[in-house]
């Protein structure tokens, strides 16, 4: 009888608290915030640019968090690995406040912050890693 119960008991946990939600955890890194409060005529000042080591395999989630201050625009994040762009929240037209980056290799990654459609714009980007 024991061993139905608990039978019983492991299938309605696993239905509804699915093994996958329960084993993944996000581990804060890093936030970065990008504020632009004037556009300049030199495009290299409208923008925010860092360099970051991420590790092979990982997974890493980024979060947005646009309108500080009652700004209107949207922080666009970029990954890029050297000159390509390996990660992005604005996808075919459409924006994400949330995405995700799987790895692939270790090593340094820029990522580039802009606001979209050249507005101003005060955001904060917050890194996790995914486990």
């Amino acid at each position: 009888m024991k061993k139905i119960l608990y039978l019983i008991f492991t299938i309605i946990f696993i239905q509804l608290f699915p093994t996958e939600a329960l084993a993944q955890k996000e581990i804060f890194m890093k936030e970065f915030q990008f504020e632009l409060k004037k556009l300049s005529d030199n495009q290299y000042e409208n923008e925010y640019f860092l360099t970051i080591t991420l590790n092979k395999n990982s997974l890493y989630k980024f979060t947005v968090l646009n309108h500080i201050g009652d700004f209107p625009g949207n922080a666009v994040v970029e990954i890029l690995e050297g000159d390509k762009v390996v990660a992005t929240n604005f996808v075919n037209g459409k924006y994400y406040e949330k995405f995700m980056f799987k790895c692939t290799k270790t090593g340094f990654y820029d990522i580039l912050i802009h606001f979209d459609d050249n507005r101003l714009g005060s955001s904060l980007i917050k890194l996790f890693l995914v486990q």
